[in-house]
């Protein structure tokens, strides 16, 4: 099989991926997440939060210097997963993930043992 073949089948399968209901229900909530003001704040914050975590540690501080911003971190994670629209956008990529994971999976299964001749 040629290489356009295989380019040919490639587009047609994220064809497939994009139009399934995984990757629908994915658009789907993280616009809603986009367009939701306090979920993009608390998204910020944390990722602050995350930011000043990894500073931290790589100037390796001992983490009893920087425990209320961990144990901030914590609550705020807590709080973004009671959020409907951070917890759909969780379970919608979780899905999609379980997909591209399969679809990734069969395609290395038919790697390591190709059809006979």
């Amino acid at each position: 099989m040629d290489r356009g073949v295989i380019w040919e089948k490639a587009s047609e399968l994220a064809r497939l991926i994009a139009d399934s209901e995984q990757a629908r229900r994915y658009r789907d909530a993280k616009a809603k997440l986009d367009g939701s003001p306090e979920a993009q704040s608390l998204l910020r914050r944390f990722r602050e939060l995350q930011e000043a975590v990894a500073e931290f540690q790589a100037r390796r501080v001992p983490p009893m210097h920087y425990r209320h911003v961990i144990e901030e971190a914590d609550r705020l994670l807590a709080d973004m997963r009671r959020m409907p629209e951070i917890a759909s956008f969780e379970e919608a990529e979780r899905d999609l993930n379980q997909l591209l994971d399969a679809v990734s999976s069969r395609l290395q299964r038919g790697l390591s043992s190709p059809p006979n001749r």
